[in-house]
């Protein structure tokens, strides 16, 4: 629907409540949406809201009806409309009424959608907004023992399975630390100790997570990871090093791992032991080029130096794909089209390979943009050899893209012996392809100039 014009809303502002309401009446006289959306919108009671939307969801169990892929999008949106969003509304004004109809709402979710189906995920927003239903009729009744409030909590979430505790760091807020500790309290005592570390990372217990480490609790990496941030949170950086060396004895493969190395070298930068950290960083970038190693090390060192040369030389020994990663990320991409343009095409072909493209795509363009049209042209035409390769037609039209592209960045560029002339390396590509009949339409529709018939492969070199 459109909106009114600044001149139109200004007129609007301007009306008497005598006008506005004669208008009100117009509207709605031969209009049964308007009427419906006036009356249920804005002139019920929250009572009257309540009674609509248990009578609408008695409506909708009793329906025997099959909704299929296509309508259930539309089923939802409805149920959003007419249940959910309503709900939502009186949750502040009737929060008893609001807060056992949303909950047996979710709780008979499966049964209530059993002829619907949800295989496009669109039940999603419709059940999160009864979630937030729940939590808001939750919130209006924090006047009461905070323990009771939780055991309310508790007794559906022991029920619920399309949520998990995440749900808590989103209603951090509005439930309260309180109603969240009792929560965890009862994961706990129902040895359920995922649950329970969860909570005290959200609500950021450092005395729980301190006795569950002390009594070798945890039971995931990340409850590790997340114990020591809080630490690091506190100035605790003795603390989170000695958790992070009591982890690394427990599991020796951990010192690989990129977030307990960086956390590792921010509690040893924290601690002031910058030359241990430094060292730590090349350490670590040896075993995985990641550039956030790189980025450490900076912070430790000395500043108005380059660093990068020790690094770059690491990830030039372990091979192509890292080598190009990370100067990419420190936008060394003189170094990139010096690394592409000299290295042999079988070569860097098998190293490309562990690139997504996705990153290609990417690199090439911005490539492009800082003046290397060879290597960007490269990189497209890469793309084009890999996605044909697949022998899929889904990846057909990702190839008739990359190839359009790689003519737009070739464009103007004399011949060398890494990048063949256009026509010339269409026609090759047309040689070793010729029989994947899907995949040359999609090329002619793409390339302006491109034609393909009895006689082979024509092209013009109009790329424009």
């Amino acid at each position: 629907m459109a909106s009114l014009t600044k001149k139109q809303t200004a007129q609007l502002s301007d009306m008497s409540h005598d006008v506005l309401v004669n208008i009100i009446h117009d509207l709605i006289q031969d209009n049964k949406q308007a009427r419906t959306t006036l009356v249920n919108g804005y002139l019920l009671s929250a009572a009257e809201v309540l009674k609509a939307v248990e009578k609408e969801y008695a409506r909708r169990a009793r329906s025997k009806r099959f909704y299929d892929y296509y309508d259930a999008d539309a089923f939802f949106d409805e149920l959003t409309r007419s249940i959910a969003n309503p709900l939502v509304g009186i949750a502040h004004a009737l929060p008893e009424q609001a807060e056992s109809l949303s909950v047996k709402m979710m709780l008979e979710f499966e049964k209530f959608t059993g002829n619907v189906d949800t295989s496009s995920g669109s039940w999603m927003g419709y059940y999160t907004i009864l979630l937030d239903a729940w939590m808001k009729s939750l919130e209006a009744q924090k006047n009461k023992d905070p323990a009771s409030i939780a055991k309310k909590i508790f007794t559906v979430v022991e029920r619920e399975f399309y949520f998990g505790i995440e749900i808590f760091k989103k209603y951090r807020t509005l439930l309260g630390t309180d109603i969240l500790r009792v929560i965890r309290d009862m994961y706990y005592q129902k040895k359920l100790p995922r649950e329970a570390l969860g909570l005290s990372i959200i609500i950021k217990d450092l005395d729980f997570l301190t006795m569950a480490f002390k009594n070798d609790e945890f039971c995931h990496s990340t409850h590790y990871f997340d114990y020591v941030r809080l630490l690091m949170e506190e100035l605790r950086s003795d603390d989170a090093l000695a958790v992070l060396n009591s982890q690394r004895a427990d599991d020796d493969e951990i010192a690989d791992n990129i977030i307990w190395n960086e956390l590792f070298i921010q509690a040893l930068i924290e601690e002031g032991r910058k030359e241990e950290a430094k060292a730590h960083c090349i350490t670590a970038f040896t075993f995985q080029c990641n550039t956030r190693f790189y980025n450490l090390y900076t912070k430790a060192a000395e500043k108005d130096i380059d660093h990068s040369p020790v690094f770059l030389k690491i990830a030039k020994d372990t091979g192509v794909a890292p080598y190009v990663c990370f100067a990419s990320d420190i936008e060394r991409y003189d170094l990139i089209d010096a690394c592409i343009m000299g290295t042999p095409k079988n070569n860097l072909t098998d190293s490309l390979a562990y690139i997504t493209h996705s990153y290609l795509r990417t690199l090439s363009s911005t490539l492009y943009k800082h003046g290397y049209a060879h290597t960007a042209t490269l990189l497209r035409r890469f793309l084009v050899e890999d996605n044909i390769q697949q022998s899929k037609s889904k990846y057909y039209s990702y190839a008739a893209s990359d190839m359009k592209k790689a003519i737009d960045y070739g464009e103007g560029l004399e011949d060398c012996p890494q990048l063949p002339e256009t026509e010339d390396y269409l026609r090759t590509l047309y040689e070793q392809h010729k029989r994947k009949t899907a995949l040359w339409p999609l090329m002619t529709d793409k390339i302006k100039g491109l034609s393909v018939g009895k006689d082979g492969l024509r092209y013009s070199g109009d790329a424009s």
